[in-house]
């Protein structure tokens, strides 16, 4: 799994390409765990991600736990109906602000 991180103006946008699954989860939430810093200010572009099983949704689970616990806020980008929908389905989706594009979740970031 390759994930892409770039900083501009005071947001660090991530941006994970590929499937997050088993084989990947673990790459993909440990890249993003360690940019979140007390008042981090991140964009989740989710926009290469065609598919995410239930090792991915416990990963963006521990990600939102870990903004949560460094008061980081997080915005997700350009996520499938796919992906929406089990994160919907599991309740996953309620700890997230969702923006329909990159653009978007800067909005949203506040």
């Amino acid at each position: 799994m390759q994930v892409d991180i770039r900083e501009d103006g005071g947001i660090v946008f991530i941006e994970p390409v590929g499937d997050i699954d088993g084989k990947t989860a673990s790459e993909f939430h440990d890249a993003v765990l360690n940019l979140i810093k007390p008042k981090a200010r991140l964009v989740l572009n989710l926009e290469r991600v065609a598919f995410m099983s239930s090792v991915g949704l416990r990963s963006m689970l521990l990600i939102h736990r870990k903004a949560e616990s460094k008061d980081a806020k997080i915005v997700l980008a350009a996520v499938n109906k796919d992906i929406l929908g089990s994160m919907s389905a599991t309740g996953f989706l309620a700890f997230f602000v969702v923006g329909d594009s990159v653009q978007d979740a800067i909005s949203r970031l506040g």
